[in-house]
């Protein structure tokens, strides 16, 4: 299968600085095959004229959980352990597969139309999840939410699905082993996540830092905080995916600078849960991969990574008092290139280059709110949203196009899930 893009205005993503011009794109299967001025090929399958688009790669988004999109706008602006304890967890008790599907299901659709193309999920229900993306084509990261409760059940399904997945070169899922956070999880817990890491030759998906009352937790609980207590625990053998990463000091630093994989950073989520800002600005400086998540939509209400990057650079310029702290190029190489590096999947995506798979987005640039075009990553951070996306492309599948979805009935997913809620809330 050939697809050429023509008259698009490329925004590669490659290097420091941006690089933007006027190029023809052609897909072979799932790869890109050239980026040049004016392709000839007489074995074309299919032509999509870019014109009046910026075409940049997908959206990485780091972390997240997929079937909490059942939770949207339920018990808000309440205290988080209190928001936790009484109205979250007791309704997650009552999941069904077949919810977690359907909520999973929604979560990508709305992922998609904003564009987001590689997620990074912790849940329950894998194989649902899992379903769920092979339905709509995304691409994801995968991890089965382990705690100290029925450890050797998740332990199993983990290596169980990592053996399917992750040993298929054509594959679009992963799997990670979640260990979900330092403050849930026993040393014995965590040592078991991390063999399981090494024997499967995969990573780790945690939280760390999140709030003050979980670090406080931690040194209470071991002597130490969540990094260091990781640290012992030898998590940093494996490649990691560390969830928020608010509360760490310079020594927690020193220690994370070197791990391979990285930060998930997730404003939106961090401020509406007055969690803390993230030092997102010395983290980078130190040399640690920050990539952007939004978290579940429990505790953001959206998945649109344009808002993630636009409260991103906004929190960094309050926290540093410098409206120079980070520029609109370095918040999309974090939504892009370096969300990939925090998955570990930038050999393959998070820029536009030839070899690499075809994961892009179009950008629809005639409207009135990204007129001028001063500065294209201006407008794109600062003033574009996940509706001014026009079309998307995963794995070299023409997933939305015009704004409309390829095969996916949107309609049939947004009545499972308000059946769901209407059941459980």
């Amino acid at each position: 299968m050939k697809t050429l893009i023509t008259n698009a205005n490329v925004l590669d993503m490659v290097g420091d600085i941006p690089n933007i011009s006027k190029k023809d794109i052609l897909i072979c299967d799932s790869r890109i095959s050239k980026i040049e001025e004016n392709i000839q090929d007489n074995n074309i399958d299919e032509i999509i004229n870019a014109k009046n688009m910026i075409v940049m790669p997908g959206l990485v988004n780091t972390h997240t959980h997929l079937a909490m999109s059942i939770f949207r706008g339920y018990k808000n602006d309440i205290k988080l352990i209190d928001w936790l304890e009484n109205a979250i967890f007791p309704v997650e008790d009552k999941l069904e597969q077949d919810d977690i599907y359907w909520n999973s299901y929604l979560s990508c659709l709305e992922m998609i139309r904003s564009g987001t193309t590689t997620c990074n999920d912790m849940y329950f229900g894998m194989n649902r999840v899992i379903e769920a993306l092979e339905k709509t084509g995304l691409r994801g990261v995968v991890a089965w939410c382990i705690t100290d409760d029925s450890i050797r059940d998740k332990i199993e399904r983990t290596r169980e699905y990592a053996k399917i997945y992750n040993n298929r070169e054509d594959s679009r899922i992963k799997i990670y082993v979640a260990a979900h956070s330092p403050y849930s999880c026993d040393p014995d817990t965590i040592k078991l996540c991390v063999d399981l890491a090494k024997e499967l030759k995969t990573g780790i998906h945690t939280h760390l830092a999140e709030t003050k009352d979980e670090e406080e937790t931690i040194i209470n609980r071991y002597g130490m905080a969540g990094t260091e207590y990781l640290n012992s625990l030898h998590v940093f053998d494996v490649p990691v995916v560390l969830a928020h990463g608010i509360y760490v000091s310079d020594k927690d630093i020193d220690i994370l600078k070197s791990v391979k994989g990285g930060i998930s950073h997730n404003p939106i989520s961090n401020c509406k849960l007055s969690s803390g800002i993230c030092d997102v600005v010395k983290l980078r400086n130190s040399g640690l991969n920050v990539g952007l998540g939004t978290d579940g939509i429990a505790s953001t209400t959206t998945l649109d990574m344009f808002e993630e990057m636009r409260t991103a650079s906004y929190l960094q310029k309050v926290n540093d008092a410098s409206s120079s702290s980070m520029n609109s190029y370095e918040l999309l190489k974090m939504a892009t290139i370096e969300g990939a590096k925090v998955l570990g999947l930038d050999n393959d995506i998070g820029t536009l280059e030839v070899g690499k798979k075809a994961d892009m987005i179009f950008i629809k640039t005639d409207k009135i709110h990204l007129c001028p075009e001063n500065d294209i990553c201006t407008n794109i951070v600062y003033s574009a949203n996940g509706a001014d996306v026009d079309t998307v492309i995963i794995d070299g599948k023409v997933i939305m196009q015009n704004r409309k979805m390829i095969n996916l009935d949107e309609k049939e997913v947004m009545k499972q899930v308000r059946k769901i809620a209407k059941r459980l809330l």
